[in-house]
């Protein structure tokens, strides 16, 4: 299947995790920062809403899952989320950038409404569209460049995100208003590489007999579904290290804005480091499949954990230095870089063993425990995030004292290191090799052809 992958399909359907990280990335870099210093709305309270969310998406993210397996359309199985979801999903992200000029109370409810809703629908097209990926390709390497030219749509989608929003919006007479007109540019363009993304992938997720029916011939149930999650286990390594990953992370993005603001007091500085650390970023990007070829995906993930770890020790204890940060923040992003597309390439792979032990092909499912996991990090990130601004006495636009500067930095550094540390540990245990990969395909193909 590998041999037969098409370019053309390949970057119509990378196209469509552009338009999603405009938002995906806006919400772990901004939205902290739009609720306490536009909506008005505590950090504290903020945190719970954020977890409130992910709670709602413990029953969303599966049954999302379970729908798409179920799925049997004329488009075929993750397509027809591409087509329908697209706008809905541009029209609350933008509502959720949207101050809404109520009271505290109301604006709060607002926030929990869009918010909540921004979650579901984005579920509806991501869980989908992620596992779309598996279905592209069975080659162990393959997966590995769909991944990174994949990551790479996307994390262009956060440079300019990182890079223009602010500088845009501040071209406003308030950051309100600029919040609103820039949002619904990123939601136009959402729209438009859904649909490029659509009319890319004809013919990907059609099922076969195989994908309706398990070994003994059965139909696919509900605790068979769940059996290729939980008798998985190299999915839950690897979704145990995606939850230590994106929780560091994005506790990490929710305070860089704040350290370039009160730390450095130079907030518009962030968008030349973003620029900076994008560039460096796809050098690491660009570097994974070739470092994957020679070293696996989880001695990749074990090497550029440690590359992070030393990026951002630099960084802490260099950081009263400009220079410093750029050149200790580049190593660190030199690192992300590297580990970004693993989290994509390692799940599909998990697909096969969890077909190849259930006699079940549940992409859907697998992909809704690996999407919750990841929110689910992200939204914890928030809250850790909002009770260590709440703990270390940040105010909104004032003057922080040093217990919150050195708190910001904390965020910055400290915790995404713990973050790799714990990961580099979590990797020790994920072996499913190439050669491994391969023995599993075969039986799988070996059994379906008796069958």
């Amino acid at each position: 299947m590998g041999a037969k992958l098409n370019y053309k399909q390949m970057f119509s359907y990378a196209s469509g995790n552009f338009g999603l990280n405009l938002f995906f990335s806006s919400i772990s870099t901004y939205l902290l920062y739009f609720y306490t210093d536009n909506m008005g709305i505590t950090a504290a309270a903020l945190g719970t809403l954020m977890f409130v969310a992910q709670l709602i998406n413990l029953v969303t993210n599966p049954l999302m899952g379970i729908i798409v397996d179920r799925t049997d359309s004329r488009w075929g199985k993750f397509r027809p989320y591409f087509l329908f979801g697209c706008i809905p999903l541009a029209l609350i992200g933008l509502l959720v950038f949207t101050v809404p000029g109520l009271d505290p109370s109301g604006t709060l409810a607002y926030a929990y409404v869009t918010y909540i809703l921004f979650n579901i629908l984005y579920s509806i097209i991501n869980i989908p569209y992620s596992s779309t990926l598996a279905a592209m390709s069975d080659d162990y390497y393959t997966r590995s460049r769909i991944s990174s030219i994949k990551v790479f749509f996307g994390q262009f989608g956060g440079l300019i995100v990182s890079d223009a929003t602010l500088p845009i919006i501040h071209l406003f007479s308030s950051e309100a208003s600029g919040f609103h007109a820039v949002y619904s540019i990123y939601g136009a363009l959402l729209v438009l590489t859904m649909l490029i993304t659509f009319s890319g992938t004809k013919g990907i997720g059609h099922k076969s007999p195989e994908q309706q029916a398990d070994k003994g011939g059965k139909k696919l149930t509900i605790g068979k579904q769940l059996q290729t999650v939980f008798l998985n286990k190299y999915l839950l390594w690897s979704l145990l290290f995606i939850l230590v990953n994106t929780l560091s992370l994005s506790t990490k993005n929710a305070a860089s804005l704040y350290f370039f603001k009160y730390n450095i007091g130079k907030a518009d500085m962030f968008s030349l480091y973003s620029l900076v650390g994008f560039s460096i970023l796809i050098i690491g990007i660009l570097l994974n499949p070739l470092l994957v070829g020679r070293l696996g995906k989880r001695n990749v993930g074990i090497f550029s954990q440690g590359i992070v770890v030393i990026g951002l020790t630099g960084f802490y204890f260099l950081h009263s230095s400009i220079e410093m940060i750029f050149l200790f923040g580049g190593i660190s992003y030199l690192g992300f870089g590297l580990t970004t597309p693993l989290l994509w390439a390692m799940v599909p792979d998990t697909i096969e063993y969890g077909t190849w032990k259930t006699g079940l092909r549940s992409e859907g499912t697998i992909y809704s425990a690996f999407i919750f996991v990841q929110s689910l990090s992200q939204a914890v990130g928030s809250k850790v995030s909002g009770t260590i601004l709440t703990g270390i006495g940040y105010v909104p636009g004032a003057v922080q004292t040093a217990t919150a500067l050195n708190g910001i930095l904390v965020m910055v550094t400290v915790i995404p290191i713990i973050g790799s540390i714990l990961g580099i540990c979590i990797l020790a245990f994920y072996r499913l090799d190439d050669k491994t990969f391969k023995r599993y395909v075969s039986e799988i193909q070996a059994r379906n052809h008796v069958a």
